[in-house]
């Protein structure tokens, strides 16, 4: 039996010297290359109180039929992403409005990593409002409101066709928001197509 024991061993000795272990190179991190377009930039209006300037790589169409003829979508063919943007002549007060786009931002705070606010003032246009950019695995990871206080006020959230993954869609996220960024520094309000409008009624 000692006999039988000892020649096991030896065989599982003999194995396991006998057993080349492969070299084990953790590979690096990668990532998706995308080919971003060089930038260049559009004026857009749409018949509609505001105006602003788009990349050349988006299209504006009117997604949702029923909606009024001011609410519209910046399409991002090449990024499956979309601006859905819509305006509201105030009526009352523009403080309801604020809040609503406030809670639609708080609506994502159970999946957000966090929110980064940051305000914006253009008194010389009289373009004044705030953007939020939400991180983490979240439907919208843009939203943002302009008004001038009185008589206008416009909104938009960035939106991606595709399974919410903020680490993968980091690059395009980025790219897309220096567009919206441009979008806002270029917005002007256009009141003379208001009184047009009017004029014709």
């Amino acid at each position: 039996m000692k006999n039988l024991k000892r020649t096991l061993f030896f065989i599982i000795l003999l194995f396991a010297l006998s057993c080349k272990q492969d070299d084990f190179t953790p590979l690096p991190k990668s990532y998706l290359r995308i080919d971003f377009p060089i930038k260049s930039f559009t004026p857009h209006n749409g018949d509609c109180p505001f105006s602003f300037e788009i990349p050349n790589y988006s299209i504006v169409v009117n997604k949702f039929k029923h909606l009024p003829p001011c609410y519209k979508t910046v399409y991002f063919p090449d990024f499956k992403a979309e601006i859905l943007y819509s305006y509201h002549k105030i009526d009352t007060s523009v403080f309801s409005l604020i809040e609503q786009i406030r809670s639609n931002v708080d609506a994502h705070n159970f999946r957000a990593r966090g929110v980064n606010e940051n305000a914006w003032i253009d008194k010389e246009n009289k373009v004044y409002g705030n953007t939020f950019e939400i991180t983490g695995d979240v439907a919208c990871n843009y939203i943002f409101y302009l008004t001038d206080s009185n008589n206008h006020f416009f909104s938009g959230e960035l939106l991606f066709l595709t399974k919410p993954n903020y680490d993968s869609l980091q690059p395009v996220l980025e790219f897309i928001q220096s567009d919206i960024k441009h979008l806002i520094e270029t917005f002007r309000w256009e009141d003379s197509l208001i009184m047009q409008k009017q004029e014709s009624l």
